[in-house]
């Protein structure tokens, strides 16, 4: 009939041996001293209202630390999926309250948490060091600067795309993201549980399968070699450079545009004199110059980390 029922407990978790029935209500450990049942239908709805409400601020700070972390590279509390005694402590308790509360107040709107915390002088700063301060606070854990963080694969990946020119901004059903002419970002992946994408594990992309608090960040030569070797880089590097060529009728125009379109700024004289060297040497291989040189810059550190 579709109807909401409830379900009995199976005894040492056999199927074949059902045990009484428990009525559908939020978790008894978490609910004080007196059960909540559910009442209207599945009780999703219901159990979704206990966890998202002002009465439980906990499920505010979690999101608004999640999002701090996905921003600065760190959350205000270390352990993200861990808020309880054995979790780290907060670096700045009020801070985070303060956000809880007035995410809460706001609605619980993203955009407004993420608007707030990009604005800040906090998020503003520069990533470089000063040594004062790191003899003080060399981790910083007091926010004095702000961290190098380098790229997730999805935000590389359309990065990559970005500056080439290729990017496919629609939507659509998810696609294998090795499948040819997949230029689709990245969010639009299909991911398996049974068979992950190689790209995606090469550049830390968690088992689909366990909880990932956050991701690990390895540094590896697998990594390197699939961004001087992949046909997907080497297809964007020749994409980025007929962009170029058209934007440009000289070499020199050329490596202005370069660095503005994949670093957001203009190249140094010791970047452009090197840059001009190596567009007048003599192609080899199946690849032009400017190909080359376009590809060195989607190789290059700097388009894979946010300093």
């Amino acid at each position: 009939s579709g109807a909401a029922t409830n379900l009995t407990v199976f005894l040492r978790g056999d199927v074949n041996t059902p045990g009484p029935e428990v009525p559908r209500g939020f978790l008894r450990v978490l609910a004080a001293d007196h059960a909540i049942e559910f009442q209207q239908g599945s009780g999703r709805r219901e159990l979704a209202e206990q966890i998202a409400t002002r009465e439980n601020p906990l499920t505010s700070r979690v999101f608004v630390n999640r999002i701090w972390a996905m921003l600065f590279g760190r959350g205000l509390v270390g352990t993200p999926s861990n808020f309880g005694r054995l979790g780290d402590l907060p670096t700045h308790p009020e801070l985070l309250d303060d956000l809880a509360v007035r995410f809460m107040d706001h609605g619980w709107s993203v955009k407004w948490l993420v608007k707030e915390l990009v604005r800040s002088a906090t998020y503003r700063q520069s990533s470089a060091a000063k040594g004062e301060n790191a003899a003080i606070d060399e981790a910083n854990r007091f926010w004095w600067r702000m961290n190098r963080r380098r790229l997730s694969i999805e935000q590389f990946r359309d990065a990559v795309l970005a500056v080439a020119g290729s990017l496919d901004p629609l939507g659509g059903k998810s696609l294998d993201l090795a499948e040819e002419g997949n230029l689709r970002r990245t969010v639009y992946a299909r991911i398996s549980r049974r068979e992950l994408d190689h790209t995606m594990t090469l550049f830390d992309y968690p088992d689909a399968n366990a909880h990932a608090a956050r991701r690990s960040a390895s540094t590896t030569a697998p990594q390197k070699l699939y961004v001087m070797n992949s046909p997907f880089l080497l297809a964007r590097a020749k994409e980025f450079a007929s962009r170029l060529a058209v934007l440009a009728d000289n070499d020199s125009e050329r490596i202005e545009r370069a660095y503005r379109i994949a670093y957001g700024r203009r190249p140094t004289e010791t970047e452009r004199s090197l840059g001009l060297l190596f567009l007048s040497g003599e192609p080899a291989g199946r690849m032009t110059a400017l190909d080359k040189y376009a590809h060195a810059l989607l190789a290059a550190n700097e388009m894979i980390y946010l300093d």
